[in-house]
């Protein structure tokens, strides 16, 4: 996707906090998250790096997600990962 948003570029710390928070409360969550989304795409890496190709990712309708895990730092998943 691109296409200008004219929105600022997100800060790199900020966003991982989000996700870690959102991350939390969806592992602690006993129901699963439901979204109805309209024609919308998101750009997905398919591996870590700057230089990773990109998947698209099309919604159109509902979509229900729900997380199984234990709670942890994400810092320490990417690390883990990247080993």
């Amino acid at each position: 996707m691109s296409h200008s948003t004219e929105l600022p570029e997100p800060d790199p710390e900020q966003l991982r906090l989000a996700v870690e928070r959102l991350l939390d409360e969806t592992v602690d969550r006993d129901e699963a998250l439901h979204v109805t989304a309209d024609d919308v795409s998101v750009s997905v890496p398919m591996r870590f790096g700057t230089d990773s190709p990109q998947a698209t990712w099309r919604f159109d309708g509902d979509v229900m997600v729900s997380v199984d895990g234990i709670r942890g730092p994400l810092r320490e998943w990417v690390d883990l990962l990247e080993e």
